[in-house]
């Protein structure tokens, strides 16, 4: 008897505590209010879905007075430059077109490994010949050694793409000297045109 008198007093306790809060909560200023259950509509959301537009507010030096926030993709807000390291353990690391581009804006020395020929057809702008196929090769890796160059500054070394492995034996060849951050351009030429990047024509000044 004693034992039901005294859950009965825990669950009146437990009722009223209950309707003191509810009746706090009704009374309580709007940035106070509690949220009832149920009302959390965005309570899992950590985050802009891919591609959903991020308000980024503009400096406050040159924002003008009540002008809208900035509109930008998710993604270009939060995605820093990608950097590549050396990978002396390896001859060289293959990249796609948007590594490549990247780099091209970065103006890194890019290497064509195709015949003297191809390349003057057309190239990526800036880009020097290094013809893996014809028969002063050696000394042209020689004299690129000799330039000084940084060796673990990325280079990038592209052919035709595909099943071509000129631009893998060219990097085979620059990692036996030295060079320990060669990253090949598994797209190659025709990758680059594909996407409506700048091209040159002409033999290499």
């Amino acid at each position: 008897m004693s034992q039901r008198f005294g859950l009965s007093r825990i669950l009146i306790l437990v009722l009223l505590a209950v309707v003191c809060a509810a009746v706090s909560n009704l009374a309580a200023t709007k940035e106070r209010k509690m949220a009832w259950v149920g009302t959390y509509s965005r309570a899992l959301d950590t985050a802009p879905a891919a591609g959903e537009a991020v308000s980024v507010p503009a400096p406050a030096a040159s924002a003008a007075p009540n002008a809208a926030p900035t509109l930008v993709p998710a993604a270009a807000a939060n995605a820093p430059a990608k950097t590549f390291a050396p990978h002396p353990d390896r001859a060289s690391v293959e990249i796609g077109t948007d590594d490549a581009e990247q780099l091209y804006g970065e103006k890194r020395l890019f290497l064509d490994a195709r015949r003297t020929t191809v390349y003057a057809d057309g190239h990526i702008p800036g880009a020097r010949s290094f013809p893996i196929w014809e028969s002063d090769i050696a000394d042209r890796v020689k004299a690129f050694y000799e330039e000084g160059l940084d060796q673990n500054a990325p280079i990038v070394i592209y052919c035709s793409g595909g099943d071509c492995e000129d631009s893998h034996m060219l990097a085979e060849k620059l990692y036996m000297v030295g060079f320990n951050n060669l990253l090949v351009y598994k797209d190659g030429f025709p990758g680059w045109q594909k996407r409506g990047l700048p091209s040159v024509k002409g033999p290499k000044p």
